[in-house]
């Protein structure tokens, strides 16, 4: 009371006096209840809600629709093109089979045979055609013939008449040819004249060059057989001089021997004087070489002795380094001997080592052949109940295959019967065929005036039943 005393009055208007009664009651009200109530107010705004057609929910569900629509249009549009395009490809594949089935017919022996028939009438239709032609142009080609003949018995009056007028212009016209052709020639004479003088003169010219060359050619001859004469005359003096020469050399060589004689004899007493001067020269000489030896010897001998002393000295060194090398060398071989003897040593024992392991290996090894042999007479027992089970497979699966094939021989024999029932009715078709078509062009050629001769004989042929190819009978 103190509180209102002090605030006054309070105005609420209606609106807040519902929110707060709603309170109140909301305050009041049982939890489940609240839940329904809110739950049936979704529900109730989800329905308003969803009638609303500018919500972002109502979009995508209007893009959904639209989407599904456009594919089912699309759909419908693809099978209507792939049905057009079916139909299509079904009318362009009968349109080749039928041409197919057209050539393949077409190609057949009756057929060809009868078509060559067509061709031969075609042909003789042709050649008479040809043969008429012919005529026609043989009686045109006589006709022309006559007429050119009256023609040219006319042409011929007409130019016996002229030539008689064209002859006498044919004579004066020549008269007055003859005389210039006359005038010509006597002018042509004069000028052959003239240059039958400058051939004649240019001929006296060239024969007198062709004599003086001719002369020039006798005096070269000439002259070069002075000259081969002449040479062979110096040969022949060269050769009579060489003989005089050498007649001369060999007198010359006689008197060069006598002279020889005479100057060996006096050479011999020459060298005898030099042989004694030279003796006291040698002898000289010896002297000065035996004291130039002995200075020589004494110093050789110097040298000698410093060399054995040298060489000693060397060879002493030399053979103390061999005896040590030696020792060295007995080292090693002593050394080797030993190393040898260890070698074999372990050599035995690998040996030794090798045969023991080797009895063992055998005697395992023999263990597992045992071992082996009682695991293959299981396994060959094994083998052989495969096999008899093997072999009862594969003798039901034989029994099996021989029902099957003959089965299926049976059904190849019936498949057979049809067959041949099928090709049977086929051949009466294609005769019944065969024989509309021959008659509709044995009446189209005879409409046309062409001779069916060759379409009655190739039709009246006997022709096998199943190639249905035609032969002569004789």
């Amino acid at each position: 009371p103190g509180v209102s005393a002090a605030m006054g009055p309070v105005i609420l208007s209606s609106r807040e006096l519902a929110r707060m009664r709603e309170q109140l009651r909301d305050s009041s009200a049982i939890p489940d209840t609240r839940e329904d109530e809110r739950g049936n107010m979704k529900t109730l705004s989800d329905a308003r809600s969803g009638r609303w057609p500018n919500t972002l929910e109502a979009g995508r569900k209007n893009k959904e629709a639209a989407r599904a629509a456009s594919s089912v249009a699309d759909e419908q549009a693809r099978r209507v093109t792939d049905r057009l395009e079916a139909t299509a490809r079904a009318e362009e594949r009968s349109k080749h089979i039928q041409r197919a089935s057209k050539k393949l017919y077409e190609s057949t022996e009756r057929v060809s045979s009868f078509h060559s028939s067509l061709l031969l009438s075609d042909v003789l239709f042709e050649r008479e055609a040809q043969i008429q032609h012919a005529e026609t142009m043989k009686s045109r080609l006589e006709r022309h013939d006559a007429t050119f003949v009256r023609e040219q018995t006319h042409a011929i009056a007409v130019a016996s008449t002229a030539e008689e007028i064209k002859l006498t212009e044919r004579r004066a016209r020549a008269a007055e040819t003859k005389d210039f052709v006359l005038a010509q020639i006597e002018e042509v004479r004069s000028n052959a004249r003239a240059e039958f003088a400058l051939d004649k003169k240019e001929g006296a010219m060239i024969r007198q060059r062709a004599l003086e060359e001719a002369e020039e050619q006798v005096l070269e001859k000439e002259q070069k057989r002075a000259t081969a004469v002449a040479d062979a005359a110096a040969t022949a003096k060269a050769n009579d001089a060489l003989k005089a020469h050498r007649f001369a050399e060999a007198v010359e060589a006689a008197g060069f021997e006598k002279s020889a004689e005479a100057f060996a004899r006096r050479k011999e007493l020459t060298n005898l004087a030099r042989a004694a001067r030279e003796t006291a020269k040698r002898a000289e000489a010896q002297v000065r070489r035996d004291k130039i030896v002995a200075v020589m010897e004494t110093q050789l001998r110097t040298k000698k002795n410093e060399d054995e002393s040298r060489y000693t000295r060397e060879a002493a060194v030399v053979e103390a380094a061999a005896r040590r090398k030696e020792q060295a060398v007995a080292a090693d071989r002593a050394e080797d001997a030993a190393m040898i003897h260890r070698s074999r040593q372990q050599q035995l024992a690998i040996r030794e080592h090798e045969r023991s392991r080797a009895r063992d290996e055998e005697t395992a090894e023999v263990a597992r052949w045992q071992l082996r042999s009682v695991e293959l007479e299981a396994e060959e027992q094994e083998t052989v109940a495969q096999t008899k089970a093997e072999a009862r497979r594969i003798q039901t699966a034989r029994v099996n295959q021989m029902r099957r094939k003959q089965a299926k021989a049976r059904f190849e024999l019936e498949q057979e019967m049809e067959d041949h029932q099928r090709g049977q009715l086929a051949m009466e078709q294609d005769d019944a065929l065969f024989a509309h078509y021959a008659d509709t062009c044995v009446a189209a050629w005879a409409a046309q005036g062409k001779s069916t001769r060759p379409m009655l004989v190739e039709l009246a042929k006997p022709r096998d039943r199943v190639t249905r190819v035609g032969y002569s009978v004789d």
